[in-house]
């Protein structure tokens, strides 16, 4: 017998993570550099992107299809769709 617990361990609250693999964290990036976030500053990236529309994907890295309208964009992943959104008014 093995000390490892197993499902079916009265003990054990919930079976369903029993054994399971741990939790996918995922990475994000930066909509201006592609850059992950976690790692460097991303200041003039927040920067930029109140003036321009996003470049890549946040979830996956690949490059927008963007296309704007007076004050609006909208940028489509191949992977994650379309996301919509406003740049603010030159200062």
């Amino acid at each position: 017998m093995s000390d490892l617990p197993y499902a079916a361990d009265p003990g054990h609250s919930d079976a369903d993570t029993l054994g399971a693999i741990p939790p996918v964290v995922t990475a994000t990036y930066c909509h201006h550099c592609g850059r992950s976030r976690t790692k460097g500053g991303h200041t003039a990236c927040k920067q930029a992107l109140a003036k321009t529309p996003p470049t890549y994907c946040a979830s996956c890295r690949r490059e927008l299809t963007v296309a704007t309208e007076g004050g609006a964009w909208t940028a489509v992943c191949k992977k994650h769709g379309e996301s919509t959104g406003t740049l603010s008014p030159a200062s």
